[in-house]
């Protein structure tokens, strides 16, 4: 059986109590909640919608001065919940445009999607690094560029051409320079590279 509510005194009050909104006053990540301003009052701990909370999770706190809406069922501030990712003067938009999904983080690594061009991004910044665990393989299917020192731990295996236009070293012993020693001419073989 369905209870019926009684009819509320004011319906136009009713309905600017029921999404409100504030600015992110303190987070806490623990509990999951945060409090948030709202005009001149502070709500109590309020728990934050995130994108999902099943299965699949995702972990994405608001951030302190970052506004947002809070969603009270029958106009109850206690039972609110906050809804993030409503740009500001404070925390503008990162983009513009109309063909980029963009994530900026705080310390200003991005990832982004220009799906016009096409073209993947990931910008980390200065002494930012990035880890891919894979315990069953890593594939790439494409063209790679490397600019930078590379360290390869473990064996390597080339199927194909492996051109080098400096010099290849191996346990010291340079390809290019290292030097034979007890060669005679005529038939004989060398010794291996010393």
């Amino acid at each position: 059986m369905n209870a019926i509510m009684a009819p509320y005194a004011d319906p136009a009050q009713l309905t600017g109590e029921v999404v409100q909104i504030g600015v992110i006053a303190s987070v806490d990540h623990a509990a999951g909640t945060c409090t948030v301003i709202i005009g001149d009052l502070t709500t109590g701990d309020l728990p934050w919608l995130a994108g999902r909370a099943g299965g699949v999770k995702i972990w994405s706190p608001p951030s302190v001065g970052e506004q947002v809406l809070v969603l009270c069922p029958e106009g109850d501030l206690a039972l609110g919940v906050v809804l993030s990712g409503l740009p500001s003067d404070a925390n503008p938009a990162p983009s513009a445009s109309v063909d980029l999904v963009l994530i900026e983080m705080p310390d200003g690594a991005t990832l982004s999607y220009d799906h016009a061009a096409h073209a993947l991004a990931a910008a980390l910044p200065a002494g930012g690094t990035a880890t891919v665990d894979a315990p069953g393989g890593l594939t790439i299917n494409a063209d790679v560029t490397i600019n930078g020192r590379t360290i390869m731990k473990g064996d390597a295996t080339v199927d194909g051409r492996l051109a080098a236009s400096t010099d290849v070293t191996a346990a010291g012993i340079s390809l290019k320079s290292h030097l034979h020693s007890g060669v005679q001419t005529g038939g004989a073989k060398t010794r291996p590279p010393e």
